[in-house]
């Protein structure tokens, strides 16, 4: 995933500051989640928590964009009246 990307779906979530640090470390640097609890001084259940957070709405995205797309197709097909 782009950091453009990871931004944008990070600023939807409206996560606080250090979550969102939280899961950056995790999914552009790498970390395991504990690690990147240790290195903010933050519980690992709050970056696991942020982390789910975020997976789940990645997934949501992935899963609409085929329908979104298929969307644009129908209307483009569509005759004018």
């Amino acid at each position: 995933m782009k950091l453009a990307e990871f931004n944008r779906l990070v600023d939807s979530l409206g996560l606080n500051p250090r979550a969102r640090e939280a899961v950056r470390l995790m999914e552009i640097e790498g970390m395991t989640c504990r690690s990147a609890a240790c290195q903010l001084d933050i519980s690992l259940s709050t970056v696991s928590r942020a982390h789910s957070r975020f997976c789940r709405a990645a997934c949501t995205c992935a899963a609409l964009i085929p329908l979104l797309h298929a969307g644009h197709a129908r209307q483009r097909a569509r005759p004018l009246r």
